[in-house]
């Protein structure tokens, strides 16, 4: 299927007539009117609010774990789709997001910026899903918006719907007072597939001669309402109070830093390094992955962040072990950055090895759709036992690897605050233990996950001499030891 056949598809059951076409102008020009925007260019707004830790929650059954914001502030200019995001976690140092057209940069903590130019077309897309930036897009020039009306919020509601950057459907729902209630869309993830985007507003009042509503945000969904519930975070953001609004702000538009305006994302790189005989880091991102050669396989521990690191890994592991498959996939947790590549590894014909209680997520990730935005292989070329659902082998607490050559051993971490179902890799003859998010050679101080992990150790007995981190570098463990405080 083209890749965005289902949005041409769309387009072509709600062409409009022509006097649709006026009549769904009319209904943007009456509730632009209505919301004060009739002259606007720029805004700025301040409040607090939260934000959720989307793709980080406990278990997949229970909502993004929240962030409370007690400082937020956001510019917004229309005319050059640029903003500048604010804001101040309740623990943590600020945070400065930034896009203007094409380029997407944050500040470093000494205010310097940082390019982030993958991040620009969902920046430039999120000023659409504001109240106000839903209206001036679909006003835009080309922009063809249709229209469709239904019973909703109480009463009879009208839906605009038009295609931004020429693949996101947005719909705007206007509720009977004549007031944008919500924005919606989807945005490609390499865990979901095409993500659910919904932006919820309620609760106008006037300042200033603008309407400013209460922000609600979701990202994906929760189906709390079936049983078991297996997928359970979706609130992604909320602005609840609103301390201060400015229409038409003097220099809203931004000026793209030179650094920022020659950078471009950086390429995948896989860089292996030998810990011991048939084991290998596979290094060189912020994410690594672990391969491991038995007799006539290979067991890979982690597919981080999206398919195409997971395709890269893949073709390393196939340089340095020829001939041999990758029979195995160890997820060490269902966190979103630890889970991007799992489906590349399905494809490839691997068996998933998790904790028994991310099973029924994990059956949803690979049965998800659909993937129309950014197709991946397994979504273009689903192999049979993908439908047939023969690829998992779970545990409790322990699971064992084994072959004449080798013994990898699993263990789920106990008592963990940062997630349930965490697991571990213990190579017994290598004295190797491969963990994710415990520890990291970069951390500037132990936490509650460090320490856990130390107990761990301690209460399993492992014999281990080598510490290694799907983030950072290896470490021994007298280093460890010696950083988390002999367990205290």
């Amino acid at each position: 299927m083209p890749r965005r056949s289902w949005l041409l598809f769309t387009v072509s059951v709600l062409v409009a007539s022509p006097a649709m076409a006026q009549s769904v102008q009319s209904v943007l020009q009456t509730t632009a009117l209505a919301m004060g925007m009739e002259s606007l260019t720029s805004i700025r707004y301040s409040g607090t609010g939260w934000r959720g830790r989307v793709g980080q929650n406990v278990s997949p059954d229970r909502d993004w774990p929240r962030v409370e914001l007690p400082s937020y502030t956001r510019t917004i200019d229309f005319e050059t789709m640029s903003s500048k995001e604010e804001y101040v976690p309740e623990q943590g140092g600020p945070v400065t997001s930034l896009v203007s057209g094409d380029y997407a940069w944050a500040l470093d903590a000494q205010g310097q910026p940082v390019p982030q130019p993958a991040a620009a077309e969902l920046r430039r897309l999120e000023i659409l899903l504001t109240p106000w930036g839903f209206i001036k897009g679909a006003m835009a020039p080309g922009a063809n918006p249709t229209m469709v009306t239904r019973q909703e919020y109480g009463g009879r509601s009208t839906v605009i719907s038009f295609v931004a950057f020429g693949k996101y459907r947005v719909n705007g729902t206007v509720n009977p007072d004549g007031m944008l209630e919500r924005v919606q869309t989807w945005v490609p993830n390499p865990v979901v597939g095409d993500m659910y985007y919904e932006n919820v507003y309620t609760q106008y009042r006037e300042v200033g001669g603008v309407q400013i509503p209460r922000f609600h945000q979701h990202q994906d969904y929760d189906d709390g309402a079936n049983t078991p519930n297996v997928s359970g975070g979706d609130h992604a953001f909320g602005l609840e109070t609103v301390s201060e609004l400015q229409a038409n702000v003097a220099n809203a538009a931004l000026t793209v830093p030179t650094d920022v305006q020659s950078a471009s994302p950086p390429p995948v790189r896989v860089e292996s390094q030998r810990l011991a005989d048939g084991v290998w880091l596979m290094g060189g991102g912020s994410h690594h992955s672990v391969a491991i050669e038995f007799d006539d396989h290979v067991v890979v521990i982690e597919a981080p962040l999206n398919e195409t690191r997971s395709l890269a890994v893949v073709d390393e592991v196939y340089r340095l072990i020829p001939d041999k498959p990758i029979r195995f996939i160890v997820t060490t947790h269902h966190h979103w950055d630890h889970l991007g590549g799992l489906r590349a590894y399905v494809h490839e014909g691997a068996t998933v090895i998790t904790h028994e209680s991310n099973k029924p997520y994990y059956q949803e990730v690979l049965r998800a759709g659909p993937w129309l935005l950014e197709p991946d292989r397994l979504s273009l070329y689903p192999p049979e036992e993908w439908s047939e659902g023969y690829i998992f082998e779970t545990l409790i607490e322990k699971y064992v690897l084994a072959d004449r050559t080798r013994t990898v051993e699993l263990h789920n971490v106990q008592g963990l605050a940062h997630v349930a179902g965490m697991l571990i890799a213990y190579l017994p003859d290598e004295k190797i233990l491969i963990q994710a998010d415990l520890h990291s050679s970069q951390q500037q101080a132990p936490n509650a996950s460090s320490r856990t992990l130390l107990r761990t150790l301690q209460r399993l007995d492992l014999d281990v001499e080598t510490v290694v981190g799907i983030h950072g570098s290896p470490v021994s463990l007298s280093s460890f030891v010696e950083f988390v405080g002999g367990g205290r």
